[in-house]
């Protein structure tokens, strides 16, 4: 993290947090609760997505009608292995794969299923993401901003290659940003 200031210092002087939701995959957890998307678009949603909508969901209550900032250094890098390998075996990619792809499909479809008119962020700053994301979301006040940090399991391709693997995770943040 950057010397120049200490994003959580910040975070614990501008917001409070008003509700916390948090997932981390292993062994004995359960996979993401996202009961509350409709079976249709259920099906359709990556690890990634799935995470971060259940913890959204939870620590917002269900009901999101404030500014969203999601972070996550890799975005949708599993979905992305396999349309490059898609597009290397068949000369081509799925469209519907291609649309979850991107890094800002996980609060595009938050923002849909809740009906929030309220603008959101997709933030990726490498290693330090989750303070990046964080100071994004300070700087959406004063008022209620949610902060959700998702990264999906590290592929095994990429494993010899990245600097950190990691299992499934996220965090979602419901905060009151002072003015």
């Amino acid at each position: 993290m950057s010397e120049m200031f200490d994003v959580r210092k910040m975070l614990e002087e501008r917001a409070t947090i008003v509700a916390k939701a948090e997932w981390r995959e292993c062994d004995d957890t359960p996979k993401p609760d996202v009961s509350f998307v409709p079976p249709m678009e259920r099906r359709r949603l990556t690890q990634l997505e799935k995470a971060a909508l259940s913890v959204a969901w939870r620590a917002s209550g269900g009901k999101i009608d404030c500014p969203v900032v999601f972070a996550s250094r890799w975005g949708e890098i599993g979905t992305t292995l396999k349309l490059i390998r898609q597009m290397h075996d068949e000369g081509e990619m799925s469209p519907a794969g291609f649309s979850n792809s991107v890094h800002n499909a996980a609060p595009g479809h938050l923002s849909v299923l809740t009906k929030n008119t309220a603008p959101y962020t997709a933030i990726a700053a490498g290693p330090e993401t989750y303070e990046m994301g964080l100071l994004e979301a300070l700087s959406r006040g004063p008022g209620r901003v949610l902060f959700v940090y998702a990264e999906e399991t590290t592929p095994s391709l990429y494993r010899p290659h990245f600097p950190d693997v990691r299992s499934a995770s996220a965090q979602a943040l419901l905060l009151d940003v002072a003015g």
